[in-house]
């Protein structure tokens, strides 16, 4: 136990020296087999071969290719004017453009990142012109982004899945009500944000407006009926959804809009495996230190140690939801999930938690990560996309991380919130 203890701590320095999170996993995992001294060596690339060869693993790189596919097809500037349609009439209405425009091509890509990227490159010019503080303007694109992971279709539920044996469509199913929830509440952050320092202009709103944008905004709202409606009515497994909306982006950016070339498919295909590339080999390490911790019998005693502290289930939950938080805010969410998933879902059973809502209470706190710092992807992505300064975003940040925290402790204790669909 003191050999195991001296490799985890080793592993928080190497992270806090800002190592790269697939080496600091991988060098856990074979750290760890040789501790257990369980399997040869060997088991490492076996165990990350294994991980890697399931099937609701193939929706991560479809969900990809299908939010770069929108975005090179010209789609993300007509989720943009529809999203406007609809909220651009407020006080800081770009702002909620922003936040509406990210929840609507959440529901398409699965990402935090490429939703983050992509609006951001769409609005920020737009925020610009009309005088909005570059840090709030970085920050509200950041915090936007979040809930990549939690609407549908989402790479983390995937993951959660995975890592648990739950059922991915009903993970995607009860993350819709909490990913609104959460879009809800940073749209009225915006606003009181925009209101007190008196940003943007407003557009006059208009039924007539806001129908001429959906009926423009058509091959967006279609590939989210494919993903919801197929998941939803049993059609399609998430995996084959994804396949379906991938075929329909690149049908509607090549043919309809024909804002993409066949021969740029290509280049569109590299990069998502880019994207894929960073991602895959951090699941196959950490699935092998998520073995070697079994092994070791730590989720036994994190769940003995937790429950020894109470077995209250609002104090465990409390507990849960600030570990989370930390883990969020040094390392990314596919590492966490696949890490603290086996350990913490048996504390969660055994406190008569559902396990799909206490799905959703892990990934949607995991998510505020995303724009709490240290590591703070969605900073780092929109401090790059804006030029503004990465400490300046984060403390505009601010107001939106209190806000979600809030809205994270509402859905751990509102099962409702998850379940509803279910």
């Amino acid at each position: 136990m003191e050999s195991t203890t001296l490799v985890f701590g080793a592993l928080v320095v190497l992270l806090l020296l800002g190592v790269e999170i697939l080496t600091v996993i991988g060098l856990g995992a074979v750290l760890l087999t040789l501790i257990t001294d369980q399997f040869p060596l060997l088991n490492v690339s076996l165990t990350m071969f294994d991980s890697l060869n399931l099937f609701p693993l193939l929706a991560l790189p479809l969900f990809v290719v299908t939010g770069d596919l929108i975005a090179a097809g010209g789609i993300a500037a007509q989720i943009m004017r529809f999203s406007q349609s609809l909220v651009g009439w407020v006080r800081g209405g770009l702002a909620l453009t922003t936040i509406v425009a990210s929840g609507i091509f959440a529901a398409i890509s699965g990402s935090n990142a490429a939703t983050v990227a992509t609006v951001g490159k769409v609005v920020l010019p737009e925020m610009s012109k009309q005088a909005y503080d570059r840090n709030f303007a970085a920050a509200t694109v950041a915090a936007g982004g979040v809930v990549g992971i939690i609407i549908p279709p989402s790479v983390a539920f995937v993951l959660y899945g995975v890592a648990t044996g739950l059922s991915v469509t009903d993970l995607f199913i009860a993350g819709i009500i909490p990913g609104l929830l959460m879009v809800g509440v940073m749209c009225v952050v915006a606003y009181v944000i925009s209101r007190k320092r008196k940003f943007g202009d407003r557009t006059q709103f208009s039924v007539k407006g806001v129908l001429s944008s959906a009926i423009e905004t058509r091959y967006a709202l279609g590939a989210i009926a494919i993903i919801l409606v197929g998941i939803y009515s049993g059609m399609f497994t998430p995996t084959e959804a994804g396949a379906v909306a991938a075929v329909y982006c690149l049908f509607v950016a090549v043919a309809v809009t024909r804002k993409l070339k066949l021969r740029d498919v290509p280049a569109v295909l590299v990069s998502s495996s880019r994207i894929c590339g960073l991602v895959v080999p951090i699941i196959a390490v950490a699935m092998v230190l998520s073995q070697n911790l079994t092994m070791l019998r730590i989720p036994d005693a994190v769940v003995s140690g937790m429950l020894g502290w109470s077995d209250d289930p609002t104090v465990v939950l409390i507990m849960i939801v600030a570990l989370l938080l930390v883990a969020g805010s040094v390392m990314e969410a596919a590492p966490n999930i696949l890490i603290f998933a086996p350990m913490l879902a048996p504390i969660a059973r055994q406190l008569g938690i559902d396990p799909v809502h206490f799905g959703v209470i892990v990934v949607s706190t995991l998510a505020v990560g995303f724009i709490t710092p240290p590591v703070g992807l969605n900073l780092f992505v929109a401090s790059a996309t804006s030029g503004a300064g990465f400490a300046s975003v984060t403390r505009a940040a601010i107001p939106y991380v209190v806000a979600l925290l809030l809205c994270c402790l509402v859905i751990a204790f509102i099962p409702w919130l998850s379940l509803a669909f279910v």
